[in-house]
């Protein structure tokens, strides 16, 4: 079983022998699959305004999914739980971003996708992930039947979230086998009982796929399985989804720029200059149109640098080493900055995870 972690990525980059244009148009969700975040939001006291607001949108009519994942991944910081409030062994953030550091260190992909199903096999307690060769196919399969879903989780929004899992897995195969690996994908089978409220059928439009099915299953050719890594560097949940952008992406568009600032700050770029650099604008136009997002590039970090301090607080990690990875110039400055980001300090809001744990 798989489940969405906030990411740890300051500092981490592209690797040079890959780097991806970065403004193309994703496929937009489905209206019904919105209205299925949001009921999924409000079980946990939370609104979907706000958390488009958080991170930078205004409009859920035309939310692609990467953004949708993204808010997914913003849910699972604020409830401090990546499991989403779902299994009986709630899991704190981060642990998605441990298990992919581990990745890059496997021969091929079809070993780096069963290291994969073992890591959250064994975080779990239970063989839900398994990955199988069978009729020249590269099966990943998620049997989620035993799985110890809290006893009042909703079928529906377990099932929402376990067809985003997959699209997650298949983010995990574009980071590691490129172009290829990415256009090996033939099939994918759901439990959902349809696809109205399913990201899957934006993603995966020009593929078969089956509903209702008894397992969660991505299909690929089987002359993929052998073929080795082409990432080396540690993978990242940000990097996954930033590669996954880049392969359901069709074509350049100027929408979502928010959201693309974000991802650069996310892989390292801290400057507003090499941000600029990276869109194809001059640091003025970058100004101007982040403004007519009702936006700035202050916010934009601020926003990422908050979402990473949360995480590594849940990570039990002393002041002074969330401080130092932040980039902050003490502990002190940290903790003002995080005092105005959230309205309590970063002890505060320790003690508060800790009473609730």
């Amino acid at each position: 079983m798989l489940y969405f972690a906030q990411p740890s990525t300051m500092g981490c980059r592209f690797p040079v022998t890959e780097k991806q244009p970065f403004s193309p148009d994703l496929p937009m969700i489905r209206a019904n699959a919105v209205s299925t975040l949001a009921q999924i939001l409000s079980s946990a006291g939370m609104r979907l305004d706000e958390q488009l607001q958080k991170s930078g949108l205004s409009d859920a009519t035309q939310l692609n999914i990467v953004d949708f994942l993204r808010i997914l991944e913003s849910f699972a910081v604020e409830v401090r739980d990546e499991s989403l409030h779902m299994s009986k062994r709630p899991l704190l953030p981060g642990t998605n971003d441990h298990v992919l550091s581990n990745l890059g260190k496997c021969r091929s992909l079809q070993d780096a996708l069963q290291e994969l199903a073992a890591s959250y096999n064994f975080i779990h307690g239970g063989a839900y992930n398994r990955v199988e060769r069978r009729d020249r196919e590269l099966l990943y399969i998620i049997d989620d039947r035993q799985f110890p879903y809290l006893d009042d989780s909703d079928p529906i929004h377990i099932r929402f979230n376990l067809d985003c899992v997959l699209l997650y897995v298949h983010g995990v195969v574009c980071s590691l086998g490129g172009h290829g690996a990415a256009n090996s994908l033939i099939k994918v089978q759901s439990r959902a009982d349809n696809g109205d409220n399913s990201v899957l059928q934006a993603a995966f439009s020009h593929l078969p796929l089956k509903f209702g099915a008894p397992c969660y299953v991505l299909h690929y050719q089987l002359d993929m399985a052998d073929q080795p890594l082409q990432w080396q560097a540690p993978l990242t949940l940000s990097s996954v989804y930033n590669q996954l952008q880049f392969h359901l992406g069709q074509g350049n568009g100027d929408n979502n720029l928010v959201t693309k600032v974000r991802h650069l700050l996310e892989q390292g770029i801290q400057s507003q200059d090499a941000v600029a650099a990276e869109l194809g604008y001059s640091v003025a136009t970058l100004r101007r149109k982040l403004t007519e997002s009702h936006s700035s590039f202050r916010q934009c970090r601020e926003q990422v640098l908050n979402q990473e301090a949360k995480t590594l607080l849940a990570q039990q990690l002393a002041l002074e080493d969330v401080a130092q990875r932040l980039h902050f110039s003490d502990a002190r400055s940290f903790n003002r900055a995080f005092k105005t980001w959230n309205g309590v300090t970063p002890r505060d809001y320790i003690e508060k995870l800790q009473e609730e744990q």
